[in-house]
């Protein structure tokens, strides 16, 4: 039996060109080539032009000699990388953003799985419970140990 063709041969499979290769994502007008306008490389060819552009511009901030002077070539990508810099600095989230986005997704979370967050909520209190319990008796206090007081609890509580 023959694998079934797809209607023209031209035809390629999702992601991938008529030869084979992997579909890279579509590039921007300016994407893809070094921000300095002296210089005009290019880097759509790579499979991540904008960590090749990153790289690049750092190849420019290692002094080759230190005899030399730095030429206006060179001072042009390290000026370029220090601005790019912070304007990646400037998007950067705050501390506090980070914190109140955190906020929002576990109150996200916590109202689609009230199940699980009960649950989780449950076995911690029982972990603590255990825990007290095997210092009390003067037990070994091993993980493992918590676990199966807490398992053995758990199902008696079930059971209920």
């Amino acid at each position: 039996m023959t694998t079934p063709q797809p209607a023209h041969s031209s035809e390629a499979p999702f992601g991938y060109t008529r030869v084979g290769q992997p579909r890279k994502r579509p590039l921007s007008n300016r994407e893809g080539f070094c921000p300095v306008k002296e210089c005009s490389r290019n880097f759509r060819h790579r499979l991540n032009p904008r960590q090749a552009i990153w790289q690049h511009l750092a190849h420019y901030l290692n002094p080759p000699c230190t005899g030399f002077p730095i030429s206006p070539f060179r001072r042009a990508h390290a000026e370029m990388h220090e601005q790019m810099k912070a304007e990646l600095a400037n998007n950067r989230l705050s501390e506090n953003e980070k914190k109140e986005r955190q906020k929002q997704s576990k109150k996200k979370w916590v109202e689609k799985n009230t199940e699980k967050r009960a649950l989780s909520l449950k076995k911690s209190n029982l972990r603590k419970k255990a825990k007290r319990e095997l210092k009390r008796e003067g037990k070994d206090l091993t993980q493992q140990a918590v676990e199966e007081l807490v398992e053995k609890w758990h199902a008696a509580e079930t059971e209920k």
